[in-house]
């Protein structure tokens, strides 16, 4: 999983093509860090798909224009476009969106 960093970090993913996941996420959150490991395990099961974290304090403008109010907060982006975004540890609501638009090989533990 890769950090953004910036709001250019952002503007640059947002001029790509390829599916990208964006998790919102602050130091404190304690859904943040017990979801941490599945999370881990959905960057391995969809290997051609960009999964990138930040912290919705430290890029308040990325956090803002995705309309993030809570955290942990998922926002899909499919060749730039939001395809679904999930807020809370739900992380079968979130492998279900990927999963809808993912194209690539799926890797099986």
């Amino acid at each position: 999983m890769e950090t953004l960093t910036s709001r250019s970090s952002y503007t640059k993913l947002l001029m790509d093509d390829g599916l990208f996941i964006l998790e919102g996420v602050t130091k404190t959150c304690p859904n943040c860090k017990a979801i941490a490991p599945t999370i881990e395990k959905l960057v391995k099961k969809y290997p051609e798909a960009r999964f990138y974290q930040y912290d919705v304090d430290d890029q308040e403008a990325i956090a803002q224009e995705l309309g993030v109010n809570l955290v942990p907060h998922f926002t899909i982006l499919k060749d730039g476009l939001k395809e679904g975004s999930v807020t809370g540890a739900k992380v079968q609501e979130l492998e279900k969106i990927v999963g809808e638009n993912y194209k690539g090989t799926i890797v099986e533990e």
